[in-house]
C-alpha cells in the first residue's frame, strides 16, 4: 500500500518540465516535489518508478542521490522527491543549462557544432574545463556520466544537474531526474523479452544516445 499524501499542502507547480510536477509541503513542514509519469497515446511510461529504482542503484554505487519514494496523491501515482536545497540549507545556483552560457564563452558554438559522437563529447569536456566551478564538481560530474551509461539515461540534458552553495563552499547536487532510463517505456512483456534476449538487449543499448549533461538537444553515440 503506497502512502497517500492527498492532504499535503500544494505550494507550487515545479516549473517547466516534460513531466507534471507539484511542489508540496508535508504536515511537519518539510518541502517536497512530486512527479507524475507522462501519459502517451500508445505504450506505457514508468518514469516515476524508474526514478525510484535509479536512486536505489545509485545509492548502492556509493553516489549521492535525491531521496525518492512512491506515493499516491488524489488517486494518482507519483514519485515523491525531497527538496535537497532546503535539506542542505543551501543556496542553489541556476541549473547547468543556465550556468554554462552565463559563465563560459562559446557555449552556443558548442551547441551548434557539426561534430559527432566521441569528437563532440571531447569538445564538450574541453568546454567544461573552462567552467569556473569545474574543479569543485569534476569527480561528481564524471561519476554522473558513468551512472547514466549504467542505467541507460536518455535525457541528461544541462537543465537536470545543479550546484549547491553552502557556507563551506560549492557542492555538486544529489543526482536527480533519472526517470527516462531503465527501459521506462517497456511494458512487462517487452521488458521480459529484452532481458531474455541478449542480442536485442545489446541492440537497444548500442542505439542509446547521451547528452552528457552538456547538450540541450544534440545527442551523441558513445561506443563502449
Amino acid at each position: 500500500m503506497l502512502k497517500d499524501i492527498s492532504d499535503w499542502e500544494l505550494v507550487g507547480y515545479g516549473g517547466k518540465s516534460t513531466l507534471e510536477k507539484e511542489e508540496l509541503r508535508s504536515p511537519n513542514r518539510i518541502d517536497y516535489l512530486i512527479k507524475y509519469p507522462r501519459e502517451f497515446d500508445e505504450g506505457v511510461s514508468w518514469e516515476d518508478l524508474t526514478e525510484l529504482i535509479a536512486a536505489k542503484i545509485g545509492t548502492l554505487c556509493g553516489l549521492e542521490m535525491m531521496k525518492v519514494e512512491m506515493v499516491i496523491r488524489k488517486g494518482k501515482r507519483g514519485c515523491l522527491l525531497r527538496n535537497f536545497v532546503k535539506e542542505h540549507n543551501a543556496m542553489m545556483a541556476e541549473e547547468g543549462g543556465s550556468l554554462l552560457p552565463s559563465l563560459v564563452d562559446g557555449y552556443q558554438e558548442l551547441l551548434e557544432s557539426p561534430l559527432k559522437n566521441i569528437e563532440l563529447i571531447e569538445y564538450g569536456f574541453k568546454f567544461m574545463e573552462k567552467f569556473p566551478y569545474w574543479s569543485a564538481m569534476k569527480s561528481e560530474f564524471i561519476n554522473l556520466q558513468l551512472f547514466d551509461v549504467l542505467i541507460g539515461n536518455q535525457d541528461r540534458h544541462p537543465f537536470n544537474w545543479t550546484l549547491l552553495f553552502l557556507h563551506s563552499g560549492v557542492k555538486f547536487s544529489p543526482i536527480y531526474d533519472n526517470g527516462a532510463s531503465l527501459g521506462f517505456r517497456f511494458d512487462d512483456t517487452k521488458l521480459a523479452y529484452m532481458l531474455s534476449n541478449e542480442q536485442e538487449l545489446n541492440k537497444y543499448t548500442n542505439k542509446t544516445r547521451v547528452k552528457a549533461g552538456i547538450f540541450e538537444k544534440k545527442k551523441s553515440k558513445l561506443e563502449i
